[in-house]
């Protein structure tokens, strides 16, 4: 199975947690990470199981991550498994709705992506991190989370 792990980082936070994500598959076979902006339509095409992180910026997407579906073929995954988290500050149960992995899982099925779990938050402090203590462990339960839902 080709796993990839696809992140976009501003401040080393989000990929700091594709790393530790990806470490956790590695028991299922070939498992790459890549930044979002090195993201080619090979890698989408060659992918058994999709993960993609992004920062929450100002309660969306940052704004360099949304071309990153606009030059993707429609329906490329086509069935894929695919998850998605976020690096957030903590907000109200109410604004916890308006997070990026929120907005990756609705772009990632309009790809042809099928959500296995739902979205994940990590946590960071204040608006630049680091992360809280304990997240980076989260991150790796997470993984496995993953692993559980493709057997």
């Amino acid at each position: 199975m080709n796993a990839l792990v696809v992140y976009f980082s501003k401040f080393g936070n989000t990929q700091k947690l594709a790393e530790v994500i990806a470490e956790g598959l590695t028991g299922i076979g070939d498992v790459r990470t890549v930044s979002s902006d090195e993201l080619t339509v090979k890698d989408m095409k060659d992918a058994d199981l999709l993960v993609m992180g992004s920062p929450t910026h100002n309660m969306n997407l940052p704004k360099s991550v949304k071309p990153v579906f606009e030059n993707l073929p429609k329906r490329i995954l086509g069935g894929t498994p695919v998850a998605a988290f976020d690096t957030s500050y903590k907000m109200s149960w109410l604004l916890n709705q308006f997070t990026a992995s929120k907005r990756l899982v609705k772009k990632l099925r309009k790809l042809g992506g099928r959500p296995i779990l739902p979205p994940e938050i990590f946590h960071v402090k204040e608006r630049e991190g680091p992360l809280y203590e304990g997240e980076l462990e989260r991150a790796q339960a997470w993984a496995g989370s993953i692993l559980m839902q493709l057997d």
